[in-house]
């Protein structure tokens, strides 16, 4: 069951990211709106933030579970899964390098699983 809410907190966080993106865009494309309303008027932010409220709940759950040497390399895969989640959502590159990452962290995340 600890494995299971991993996966789901790697979800949570990496839909957390995206919709702190949106928020970012939403800000940008309302240049009118001003610090602190450019926030209290996005409803992205509010969806972003929610998020990673339940993603903190989620995280302590799983750490009651299992050590955090194992938990937390498996929560880099939120990392792959953003830049994955960029490139289809908002058309962002993904450049050679960044696939060069990609790898590392896959590379790190099995070889730290060996343990």
């Amino acid at each position: 069951m600890s494995y299971f809410l991993l996966v789901v907190n790697v979800f949570i966080m990496t839909g957390g990211q995206l919709f702190f993106k949106q928020s970012a865009d939403y800000i940008n494309a309302n240049p009118n709106l001003h610090f602190p309303m450019s926030y209290i008027a996005n409803p992205w932010f509010y969806v972003a933030i929610f998020l990673y409220i339940i993603s903190t709940f989620i995280w302590t759950q799983v750490l009651t579970k299992m050590p955090l040497s194992v938990a937390y390399p498996v929560v880099s895969f939120a990392y792959i899964l953003t830049v994955l989640g960029a490139f289809f959502f908002f058309q962002e590159k993904i450049s050679y390098l960044g696939i060069l990452g990609i790898f590392f962290i896959m590379t790190g995340v099995s070889l730290t699983a060996l343990r």
